[in-house]
């Protein structure tokens, strides 16, 4: 027959102490990072990057965040899913002759597709952004028929993204 020891209240409370550090550790760090929680790859939880800001199905993308001198206008998105987006639009781009001020704005149709599907803070993203021009060759003004930009790298390089 086992000996019944007398109970012990400060072990009871460093136990209890222990438990209740341990039960919020773990709830704090469930409200910081929800990993465990799944994120919605449905079409409309889907986004991309515009600068630091996060939008969904954007109608333009600035490539250049600090002087607008290069972006994407009146994009128009004929897939938009988890496995990427392509669309059209028209690239600017400003060519800073003979100062950026004074520079002149030149056009061109191009195809946009969008890939690489990253979670980021509770959110999808489709962070590469890849740009052809429509028929294929080099812009008139003598830049590569083709740009490729990682969206998403300034927004996790700043942290600026809210959530």
């Amino acid at each position: 027959m086992a000996t019944k020891r007398p109970h012990n209240s400060r072990a009871t409370a460093a136990v209890a102490l222990a438990a209740a550090a341990a039960l919020g550790i773990t709830l704090a760090l469930n409200t910081i990072a929800p990993s465990s929680q799944p994120i919605s790859t449905a079409a409309g939880d889907i986004y991309t990057w515009d600068c630091e800001y996060p939008v969904h199905k954007p109608t333009s993308i600035m490539i250049m965040c600090g002087d607008g001198g290069i972006f994407i206008d009146k994009i128009t998105w004929k897939t938009w899913s988890a496995q990427g987006a392509s669309g059209t639009g028209t690239w600017g781009e400003n060519l800073c002759d003979p100062s950026c001020a004074e520079g002149e704005i030149v056009y061109a149709p191009v195809k946009v597709s969008l890939s690489n599907l990253t979670a980021r803070k509770g959110k999808n993203y489709l962070r590469t952004l890849d740009i052809t021009t429509q028929d294929g060759k080099d812009f008139p003004w003598g830049r590569a028929n083709s740009f490729q930009w990682d969206v998403m790298e300034f927004a996790e390089m700043m942290n600026w993204d809210s959530q």
